[in-house]
């Protein structure tokens, strides 16, 4: 996150020597960059790291430390107790809440559902399955079986003793600079990886744990399940998650993907780990099957009755503050306002067009900075912005029954197109010619637009063209990198398929 930030200021001014300050020992791991980035780094962050270790180890009174099942029970952040919680054998491992969206805004895309059953006997029921949470995220319902991991109390004598001893037995390792900071991550990573593991132990009969986000749950939290002999399962988030490498790696028993072929390719690759692989589709596409022409929202039905194509513009979030945007090669302002330019562009180019945009959030309509922009797009007859952001999957109400979908790349996407419905990707901004593309370019395909031009033109031939190219091209990719042998049905496919593996233990 710094390296690359730093790239970018040295693209940006060649010529200049810049000199990077820095109070984190974090920084120490930059790699080299160039030499006209001179670093200093001062890591006083390191010394009251370790005043915490030494507070927590050795200033701790045995009695707070031990406080016994008591304390532990202070810890289960609802009404059930201590003793009912651990007689669990599935658990929900929660990657920030049951909600996808920012929530302190107001801004809710989809509920995390996929894994509870509407069966109140079921331990996959939402009210029996067993929540850990992994971030200190509190509990959305008290009537909820909720734990944060953080919070449970384990013996930070043991915890340093056993780190302690992996610190003498591998530092004959360390010969270089380099080596300690390679020593020292994986010394910490340990260190984390054990406390999880004394943490796991309490709970005696869990058996499954239900990944929620495949890429993003810690892999020192997975680990030690494994070692605590609980098989693990997971669901792919995200089809082009699949092609990305190095930190969208999954280490999991039991993994459900989006499709025939991409089962075949995690198969080959080095970055996964995985016992077994089945291939059920991208599971929030029966969301698509669900609304289309179904549950037609107000602003579609509307334009559809005049005869109007329906076009949605899936735009990314954008950032607060101007330093943080001015550091970010996607989510910058300038490249937010160069899609939207694109997309007005586009409505006095569609005649008989309604569009509709649509991003993550909605705050940037009350940053300054877009007040000229926002002005153009209320001028636009057949533009407007969607601000139902209370009603969850809305978003797949609106693609379900779009005729076009014009997206910087988002997974909606692909579940559209999972179900033949157009998508053109705008893969470009006004200082980048590719970005996603450069991952994965959909085998490859005239789908991903690097210019205004090809996205007038491919817009004009999906909407307007019944003979189009560009829709076999669709069709085909549903025959390809998105096939499946049974479609729908994907959320009774993966309950049924657990309980399957939690019946057999």
């Amino acid at each position: 996150s710094i390296s690359s930030v730093l790239r970018l200021w040295m693209a940006l001014h060649p010529k200049k020597k810049i000199i990077y300050v820095s109070f984190k020992f974090t920084c120490f791991y930059i790699t080299d960059i160039n030499q006209n980035i001179f670093k200093i780094i001062i890591p006083i962050d390191i010394v009251n790291y370790f005043i915490k270790i030494i507070e927590k180890t050795f200033l701790s009174l045995p009695s707070f430390i031990n406080k016994g099942k008591k304390e532990q029970e202070n810890q289960v952040s609802n009404r059930h107790n201590l003793k009912e919680i651990e007689k669990k054998s599935v658990a929900f491992i929660v990657h920030i809440g049951l909600a996808y969206g920012d929530l302190k805004k107001g801004h809710l895309l989809f509920e995390k559902s996929l894994y509870y059953s509407d069966d109140k006997n079921s331990c996959l029921n939402k009210h029996n399955i067993l929540h850990l949470d992994y971030e200190n995220f509190s509990n959305p319902d008290q009537n909820l079986h909720w734990i944060c991991l953080k919070k449970i109390k384990v013996s930070s004598i043991k915890i340093f003793s056993m780190t302690l001893l992996a610190c003498v037995k591998t530092c004959y390792l360390i010969r270089s600079w380099s080596g300690f900071l390679g020593w020292l991550l994986f010394i910490k990573q340990y260190s984390i990886y054990i406390k999880y593991c004394e943490v796991i132990k309490k709970f005696k009969n869990l058996k499954i744990a239900i990944i929620d986000y495949d890429i993003l749950c810690p892999k020192t939290l997975i680990l030690a399940l494994e070692k605590n002999n609980i098989k693990t399962i997971a669901t792919q988030e995200r089809f082009i998650a699949t092609f990305y490498t190095s930190f969208s790696n999954v280490i999991v028993d039991t993994y459900y993907v989006a499709s025939e072929f991409v089962a075949n390719y995690i198969k080959k690759s080095k970055f996964y780990d995985i016992e077994n692989i089945i291939p059920v589709g991208q599971y929030r596409s029966d969301y698509i099957s669900l609304y289309k022409k179904k549950i037609i929202p107000e602003e579609i039905s509307k334009a559809k009755e005049n005869g109007k194509k329906i076009i949605i513009a899936l735009g990314y979030h954008t950032l607060n503050n101007w330093f943080e945007s001015y550091t970010k090669p996607v989510l910058n302002w300038t490249a937010h306002i160069n899609f939207l330019e694109d997309i007005i562009k586009l409505s006095r180019h569609l005649n008989n067009t309604f569009i509709i945009l649509r991003s993550k959030g909605i705050e940037w309509i009350t940053n300054t900075y877009f007040k000229s922009i926002l002005n153009k797009i209320n001028d636009c007859e057949n533009i407007v912005i969607s601000s139902n952001y209370k009603e969850s999957f809305y978003s797949y109400k609106l693609c379900a029954n779009a005729d076009l979908i014009i997206a910087k790349h988002t997974s909606l996407a692909d579940e559209c197109l999972s179900h033949e419905i157009p998508v053109l990707f705008h893969d470009y901004t006004h200082n980048l010619k590719k970005n996603i593309s450069l991952a994965f370019d959909y085998s490859p395909s005239r789908l991903m637009c690097y210019n205004f031009e090809e996205l007038l033109e491919r817009s004009k031939s999906l909407l307007f063209n019944s003979s189009s190219k560009l829709k076999n091209e669709i069709a085909a990719l549903n025959k390809t990198i998105y096939h499946v042998k049974e479609r729908g049905n994907i959320k009774n496919k993966i309950i049924l398929d657990c309980m399957r593996i939690i019946q057999n233990g």
